[in-house]
């Protein structure tokens, strides 16, 4: 289906042979290629099923949509089933710090948000069940299903361990079994009965509960990586598949919980609680210049670097204020598009705009950004405006978010909690629209015919 638009993608990236690595997250192709001064972007830009392009340290990301894994997939399929031979010398420069370690926390994090975002759904339901008195908590049905939903939370380090070991090119099975040393039942037990360390060769070891955390095991899994590459490089290949297993698991996991892990949890304790005081004293500034400035932030791609915290918070605490705040933005979005289509008088313009607003109200905003906000230019700032307008009303309200996803009208469950807090979202995201959308009439833009694709 998508075998067109990706032939043209990869000759566009300089061919086959200048395509290092690949990968996607869920609205943009990832590519990092050997020289980038092959790169074609206005081609690619110009492509139709094509939101943009834009360069992140030493990763090209192709905007395409909520349709991005099917397009993925005939990428993947193409280059396999390409017979382009030859080599490109590599070029381009490594990017900075910055942007690896948002690359890295992508990577990580991209495969496993729909696990969470599912788990997240079905708890905003449950909320939504007891809330309409439809369950009772102590029902053997609610019983269940809050099960299924705490499973991927109760056992995140489990699936972190796993991207985590994909991205630092360890071994996933030796990966997944420091998680399962750092999880294991008999540490909960020494917890759960008070006990607070252990001795270990005559070294106080901290224990810690690792349930549902999420720096540690990513740190971990970093640190054994290279336990694993340095014992790969001096052990002899007749006793390597056995030898450098188990060792790195003896150096690792005791490393991992002595230092690694009891310093890795102080530090995202101390991120998480960081972020809800700074929302709990400062929450209608934070909120309001998170609500404006979200959008800039997802289409510089730092957007990544947030989800460590989200995730952490709603594992510790079970809300974050940050969604709110977000989906305010996401509105603001939706809100300046349809503006777009008010005002317009240009047929193609006003069915581009539809449809980008229609798809930010349910959450993917890189339409409305990418194919007529930001083209625009002016629209882009009027749904900042928008956007901290609701961020304004959900920090006066102290708005929560109890569950990961796209925050949308479409997911208002997640929102689901305390008493009224999902009528509080509701106007937040109202108030955000509505201003978009009336600065944009009012204010206008300079009419640039957009066209559908």
């Amino acid at each position: 289906m998508y075998t067109e638009l990706v032939s043209k993608i990869v000759e566009d990236m300089g061919g086959k042979a200048n395509i290092a690595s690949h990968t996607h997250c869920m609205t943009r192709l990832r590519i990092t290629t050997h020289d980038d001064s092959r790169v074609l972007t206005d081609k690619i830009k110009n492509l139709k099923g094509i939101m943009g392009i834009v360069k992140k340290g030493d990763q090209w990301q192709i905007v395409i949509g909520p349709n991005v894994e099917e397009v993925y997939n005939s990428f993947v399929d193409y280059l396999n089933n390409s017979t382009e031979k030859g080599t490109v010398k590599e070029k381009h420069s490594k990017g900075t710090w910055g942007a690896n370690i948002l690359n890295t926390i992508a990577g990580i994090f991209n495969p496993i948000v729909p696990a969470l975002a599912g788990s997240g759904l079905i708890k905003a339901i449950l909320a939504l069940c007891l809330a309409c008195h439809w369950l009772t908590d102590k029902s053997q049905t609610y019983i269940v299903l809050n099960v299924i939903s705490d499973g991927v939370f109760n056992f995140l380090p489990f699936l972190l361990a796993y991207s985590s070991s994909k991205i630092f090119k360890m071994n996933t099975a030796v990966a997944l079994g420091i998680a399962g040393a750092m999880l294991h039942p008999t540490f909960i037990q020494y917890i759960t009965a008070g006990k607070t360390t252990l001795q270990f060769f005559g070294i106080t070891m901290h224990l810690v509960d690792y349930q549902t955390s999420v720096l540690p095991i990513i740190l971990v899994i970093w640190f054994a990586s290279y336990i694993e590459k340095f014992l790969n490089r001096v052990i002899p290949k007749a006793i390597k598949i056995i030898v450098v297993p188990a060792f790195t698991l003896l150096l690792a996991t005791p490393i991992a919980l002595l230092i690694i892990g009891p310093l890795a949890q102080w530090i995202g304790t101390g991120l998480a609680s960081g972020v809800n005081v700074m929302f709990d004293r400062w929450g209608i500034i934070a909120s309001l210049l998170y609500g404006a400035f979200y959008s800039l932030i997802v289409v510089t791609g730092l957007q990544h670097g947030m989800v460590p915290i989200l995730v952490d918070s709603i594992s510790r605490y079970g809300f974050n204020h940050i969604s709110p705040a977000s989906g305010s933005s996401n509105m603001g979005q939706a809100g300046a598009a349809f503006g777009v289509w008010l005002r317009s008088k240009d047929r193609d313009t006003k069915a581009v705009a539809a449809s980008a607003c229609i798809s930010a109200l349910s959450g993917v905003t890189e339409p409305a950004i990418y194919g007529v906000n930001l083209r625009l230019k002016k629209p882009f700032l009027y749904a900042g405006i928008g956007g901290a307008a609701g961020g304004l009303v959900a920090g006066i309200l102290k708005a929560k978010c109890y569950a990961l996803g796209g925050p949308s009208f479409l997911t208002l469950p997640m929102f689901i909690g305390d008493p009224n807090n999902v009528w509080f979202v509701v106007l937040a995201f109202i108030v955000a629209f509505v201003v978009a959308a009336i600065i944009t009439v009012i204010f206008g833009f300079e009419e640039t015919p957009l066209k559908e694709g």
